[in-house]
């Protein structure tokens, strides 16, 4: 087991491993992760665009594709650093595939072709002294080739339910970007009178702010929907949705520091203050979504940390408003 690691840590691709993980992210995801984890939204996601990783997965030729028939679609030559155009890239008369399921090196010629354990070594301090990427997505990365690169060589072909495994792993191990709430309910301006002139007084502010005052809030999931198409696509030319995200989370930055100003009655501090860390976490995780193009998995986290968080802001306005409209107050 531990040659297999070594050899897999040989193989990667540093150079193209953000593209590549991202690409097979998306593709895997489509059918494995993004269907699953959809039905589990709550009806203001839904509502909010769906999940972010939804639109941009397609079965496409891509994902089927082997240009050279030898068994390997060409996603996974480029993983191997075979020629997807050619079926035994090292010309020894045994096609890649098959040498990969043998446990043999599909770049080096037969018949002694099987990498010893002291090449294995060099092969795997060389691979990771080459990889001057230390963000999150070179870290999961790593972990999620070799479990891949080591399934194909023990099993040669990958059935369904091993793709799945796969995915369904590395997605559960990208947790959502954490961060330290920053809004302290003992700083949050409390009053104790309840009267309904006071709650009133408080449902007029927070409604000038949410309602009134007309802020531009984009569309920060289609916007991030769309980063992810362009990466998937190699399309370099990001800058405006990248803009766009870090725009969206110095709005919601900004909401929350507005919200925490407000005089809040004693009854609903709870919740405010839920609500105002809710929205000032959203811009956490929005501005790790403007990380895709240098850092998938990190955006990914910032995604999970978005939604987490969207969740909890609306749960608590909408508990806001359950209390207003015992008062007859009609607000969000």
């Amino acid at each position: 087991m531990a040659r297999y690691q070594a050899v897999n840590l040989a193989y990667l691709p540093n150079k193209k491993i953000i593209f590549i993980i991202l690409f097979i992210l998306i593709i895997f995801a489509g059918w494995f992760y993004v269907s699953a984890h959809k039905s589990k939204q709550e009806e203001y996601i839904a509502n909010k665009d769906n999940n972010a990783l939804a639109v941009v997965v397609d079965k496409t030729s891509q994902y089927d594709a082997d240009t050279d028939a030898d068994g390997l679609k060409d996603w996974e030559e480029a993983l191997w650093k075979t020629d997807p155009k050619k079926a035994d890239t090292d010309g020894d008369g045994t096609n890649d595939n098959e040498e990969i399921t043998l446990g043999r090196d599909p770049l080096k010629a037969g018949p002694n072709d099987t990498i010893s354990d002291k090449e294995d070594l060099v092969a795997q301090e060389k691979a990771l002294a080459d990889s001057k990427q230390n963000t999150m997505t070179a870290i999961y990365a790593r972990k999620f080739m070799n479990d891949y690169l080591m399934l194909k060589t023990q099993k040669g072909t990958l059935e369904d339910s091993d793709k799945k495994q796969l995915v369904d792993s590395f997605m559960s191990n990208i947790k959502p970007l954490e961060v330290e709430d920053k809004y302290k309910l003992s700083s949050l301006k409390i009053t104790q009178d309840e009267s309904k002139e006071a709650i009133k007084k408080y449902a007029d502010e927070m409604k000038k702010l949410f309602i009134d005052d007309h802020h531009t809030f984009i569309d920060d999931n289609a916007m991030f929907k769309v980063l992810l198409k362009k990466l998937k696509e190699k399309d370099s030319d990001y800058g405006e949705e990248v803009l766009g995200l870090n725009y969206s989370a110095s709005m919601y930055s900004w909401l929350a520091g507005q919200m925490f100003l407000i005089t809040t009655p004693a009854s609903l501090a709870k919740e405010h203050i839920e609500a105002t860390n809710g929205f000032n976490n959203m811009a956490v995780g929005l501005a790790g979504m403007a990380l895709v193009p240098s850092d998938s998995v990190m955006a990914m986290a910032g995604f999970k940390l978005q939604e987490e968080q969207i969740k909890r802001a609306n749960s608590a306005i909408k508990n806001i408003q359950t209390f207003f409209s015992k008062y007859g107050i009609f607000v969000f």
